[in-house]
């Protein structure tokens, strides 16, 4: 094949055509990407929706699990006790996260202020469980490592879940705080005391002697 210069009028023609065909390349690059992104867009969203049912269906069965753990469990009150694995006292709970909702109680008593998730503080707030053998029997220097777990998460005041008798809250020293009473009885007796297992107590919290603990309420009652 003999390749020839071409005549000038060919010059112009071959250079509109490639202008042409440069200025339109893009445009159609640019198309062929927006449709191959809306094609991706398009498959992304129909990936997406099985995900996000799954997802639906893991937080239904979560919330049934937890709602499973609190079956026939009490709320617990302002006046309940806890106590700490590590602790050799059992304070009294402070509401400090609401005022709004009382357990059992139509006199609107602090008493019975339902005590939730976010509320990590005891009375009294100094030393409030006691002696720590965490620390070698030292004073306790409570400090929460966070919110309570294991709250009941289907009734809720001002957004905060409400505490049943299974719920927990770590202490950063080490110790472990669940609920030793939950506040809805009357009163808490020598009695209660007495119907304890000592073994039982004295494996999860050594420091303290329930018999003698018993025997210095000396028929006095503890209301709570």
């Amino acid at each position: 094949m003999i390749l020839t210069i071409p005549e000038p009028h060919e010059v112009e023609a071959i250079n509109k055509n490639i202008a042409e065909r440069q200025n339109k390349k893009p445009e159609d690059t640019t198309q062929q990407q927006n449709q191959e992104s809306d094609n991706q867009s398009s498959g992304s969203s129909s990936e997406e929706s099985p995900k996000s049912s799954e997802q639906q269906k893991e937080e239904e069965e979560s919330k049934e699990k937890s709602a499973g753990e609190h079956d026939g469990k009490l709320f617990v009150a302002q006046k309940g006790k806890a106590i700490c694995d590590k602790g050799t006292k059992f304070p009294q709970f402070k509401v400090s996260s609401h005022k709004k909702l009382y357990i059992n109680n139509k006199d609107g008593l602090d008493d019975y202020l339902a005590v939730t998730e976010n509320d990590v503080q005891f009375n009294p707030p100094a030393l409030p469980f006691g002696n720590c053998s965490v620390k070698n029997g030292q004073p306790c220097s409570f400090a929460p490592a966070g919110k309570w777990k294991k709250f009941y998460k289907d009734v809720k005041v001002l957004d905060n879940s409400l505490l049943t008798e299974i719920s927990e809250l770590q202490c950063s020293v080490g110790g472990k705080i669940k609920i030793m009473d939950h506040g809805q009885k009357a009163q808490l007796s020598k009695q209660n005391f007495k119907n304890a297992d000592a073994k039982v107590h004295s494996n999860i919290n050594p420091l303290v002697d329930l018999e003698e603990f018993t025997d210095e309420l000396d028929g006095e009652n503890f209301y709570i």
